[in-house]
């Protein structure tokens, strides 16, 4: 089956706008990494599901940056969808992947999500007040970041 390749700065506007939407359509941003990702290789754009839980810092308990944890799940299911085989370069594409673990850290001062929203996801009462706050587009900071370094290594 074929998919739609879209260019990156096409893949890029969706992915945040995705990230931004309310309800249903709504995409983590792991979720939105991750839609990036396929779409601008053209693959199945409904392996965002794949990363449906990884939002909030894995199952909204704060840990790694879902824009990071999708940033790598990226790099698996580009293997994985790779209509030629996966690829003979997975030692460089994970000392990549440290690398913009490494300058994430560097830039936002922190991975994890709980530091970076300064919201526990984990409860109604944190997660309706990150709804509110101002960390939310930050979010979308971080997930545009970590995109413009995905598509450096995809």
């Amino acid at each position: 089956m074929t998919y739609e390749h879209v260019n990156v700065s096409q893949a890029k506007e969706e992915a945040i706008a995705g990230s931004r939407e309310r309800g249903a359509a709504r995409l983590n941003c792991a979720q939105a990494v991750v839609h990036f990702a396929m779409r601008s290789l053209g693959r199945d754009p409904r392996l965002v599901l794949a990363a449906r839980y990884m939002g909030g810092g894995m199952a909204r308990m704060g840990h790694t940056c879902g824009a990071l944890s999708g940033a790598v799940l990226s790099m698996g299911l580009r293997d994985l969808t790779d209509p030629e085989g996966a690829t003979d370069r997975a030692d460089e594409v994970t000392l990549q992947l440290q690398d913009l673990i490494r300058d994430f850290d560097r830039e936002f001062a922190a991975v994890s999500c709980l530091e970076l929203t300064g919201h526990d996801l984990s409860t109604r009462e944190g997660y309706r007040a990150y709804a509110k706050s101002d960390a939310q587009p930050r979010c979308a900071q971080y997930v545009a970041w970590v995109i413009d370094r995905v598509s450096d290594i995809l």
